[in-house]
């Protein structure tokens, strides 16, 4: 298949993280087919199978679903970084990076909102680094498991100046937190860098961030498909 075109092909992009498998199907355009649990993934008929997978238990489970599946790995992802040991950073920041970078830009923030907040900067085309730390609705989560007086609730889009009951207050100040820790490594980073740097946001939280640059929710599924049509990822 590689060196084929893929406009007449069905690729199957597989983003493998650490909740949930999110699914995407390319038939000349991208069909988003769902979040599912690890161990209850749909069998789609494909042409090629790509995976970024952040979730090593899982992975055999998959391969028996889909014995050709390509699991990508960080050094086929040619994105260059400025420190040692390139294939020790996560699959899905460097895929996320490639895709941004192929699509907004050189000079990036990337955002990926999901289980973890995961905040990257990418200068000239080059992986810096970036910081992880837990996620809007993981942080929520662990708050009410700990705190009896908190029950379990489901992640809200709730923007206030000020929370005036528990949800308002929960939810208001999660998002806050996350809000202003990505506008403070985006000053920080553009005052070290001299420069203006876009900022991308994606991943499953990714829309409350979303006043903070451009939204795409598919870019890791953009990634995979880029890399697979300059034949990187077959």
């Amino acid at each position: 298949m590689k060196g084929e075109p893929l406009w007449n092909k069905r690729v199957l992009t597989i983003d493998v993280g650490n909740t949930t498998a999110d699914l995407c199907l390319f038939e000349g355009e991208f069909k988003p087919l769902g979040k599912f649990s690890h161990f209850e993934l749909p069998k789609v008929d494909a042409d090629l199978v790509l995976l970024s997978s952040v979730k090593p238990s899982v992975e055999a489970y998959i391969k028996s679903l889909y014995p050709k599946a390509r699991f990508i790995k960080p050094q086929e992802v040619p994105i260059e970084v400025s420190f040692p040991h390139k294939e020790k950073a996560g699959i899905d920041r460097l895929i996320n990076l490639y895709g941004a970078l192929n699509l907004y830009g050189k000079d990036l923030i990337v955002v990926n909102a999901g289980t973890a907040l995961v905040i990257d900067l990418l200068v000239d085309g080059i992986f810096q680094g970036g910081f992880i730390t837990i996620g809007i609705g993981t942080g929520i989560d662990c708050l009410s498991k700990r705190a009896e007086l908190i029950p379990p609730m489901k992640l809200k889009d709730i923007r206030v100046d000020i929370g005036r009951n528990t949800e308002e207050a929960l939810f208001g100040g999660s998002i806050k937190k996350a809000f202003y820790f990505v506008l403070g490594c985006l000053k920080d980073w553009e005052e070290s860098c001299k420069r203006s740097l876009k900022v991308i946001i994606t991943g499953g939280d990714g829309y409350l961030l979303r006043d903070l640059g451009i939204y795409d929710p598919l870019l890791i599924h953009k990634g995979m498909l880029a890399l697979a049509e300059k034949g990187l990822a077959w």
